[in-house]
């Protein structure tokens, strides 16, 4: 684990200056309604600072969902997207910020281990569409927006002998930028036991308390995003990491009850372009230079 003092220097590189850089080529369009899962959040969510997102790993959809997000939010004021990324990839997020988006700059973030996973360890969290986020905010800075990221996970060869440890430890890093960041929106992105408020009475013996547990007097939002149909790509023992169909949950977009706050629904969601599966090279000819 490292030190608190090592976390505001993680937080002060997060929170730079911005750099403004020009943008090549545009976004994709959203469907709508992922647009309108974006209005309802941001709508629920009001004055709420702190916005807890509860992600199903490995979609096309939930990147462009928070994209549109910060967008929003970017336009009123500073934002912080926070990602579940270990911390020792703050610089190299910093450094795609800060940089003007060109193929050497795009291969160098790409070629961190982080991205590197084979088939039979990809959780769902490295894909095309989350370095498209990526891009996203950097190219928000371009446009003067005040934006930064942080990679708030643990390193994934840290010591799991705690199982609390892990989310204890994220929540300790959100609640420290939440305490550097004195205005605008932190938008936290993670898997959605993460973002839950407490333990449900459901939870599993395993189940650690999650991270949103440790954070609730900050009066967070958390948002669990679902779909009605499709699939997402994820890591269940004791089944090999796969695509997997979505259950439904929550059911509607609204209120929702503990664990959560709030919850949306999307028609249906896909899997990302994962990077690393054997179809990888498919992938970066679709995305282009």
């Amino acid at each position: 684990m490292e030190c608190k003092a090592t976390w505001r220097r993680w937080l002060l590189a997060a929170l730079m200056a911005v750099s403004i850089v020009s943008y090549a080529r545009p976004p994709a369009s959203a469907g709508s309604d992922i647009a309108d899962a974006a209005q309802a959040i941001h709508t629920h969510a009001g004055a709420h600072r702190l916005i807890l997102l509860g992600e199903l790993h490995g979609t096309r959809e939930i990147p462009e969902l928070v994209r549109l997000l910060a967008t929003r939010y970017a336009a009123q004021g500073p934002v912080l997207l926070a990602l579940e990324m270990p911390h020792r990839e703050q610089a190299s997020l910093n450094a795609y910020l800060s940089s003007n988006g060109d193929a050497h700059a795009r291969a160098t973030l790409r070629a961190r281990a982080l991205w590197q996973r084979a088939d039979t360890d990809h959780d769902g969290r490295r894909s095309e569409e989350m370095l498209e986020l990526i891009e996203a905010m950097r190219v928000l800075r371009g446009q003067g927006r005040d934006v930064a990221m942080l990679a708030y996970d643990t390193a994934a060869d840290a010591p799991r002998n705690d199982a609390n440890a892990r989310d204890r430890f994220m929540a300790e890093v959100v609640r420290a930028a939440h305490g550097a960041l004195p205005r605008g929106r932190l938008l936290v992105l993670g898997g959605n036991v993460h973002a839950m408020l407490e333990r449900p009475g459901y939870a599993p013996p395993q189940m650690p308390v999650p991270m949103g547990a440790y954070l609730r007097d900050l009066q967070p939002v958390s948002v669990r995003i679902g779909a009605a149909a499709g699939e997402f790509w994820a890591c269940r023992q004791p089944r090999p990491c796969g695509a997997l169909a979505v259950d439904g949950s929550p059911g509607h977009t609204g209120p929702q009850p503990m664990p959560y706050t709030f919850g949306v629904m999307l028609e249906r969601m896909s899997v990302a372009r994962l990077i690393g599966r054997a179809d990888d090279a498919e992938n970066r000819r679709a995305v282009g230079p």
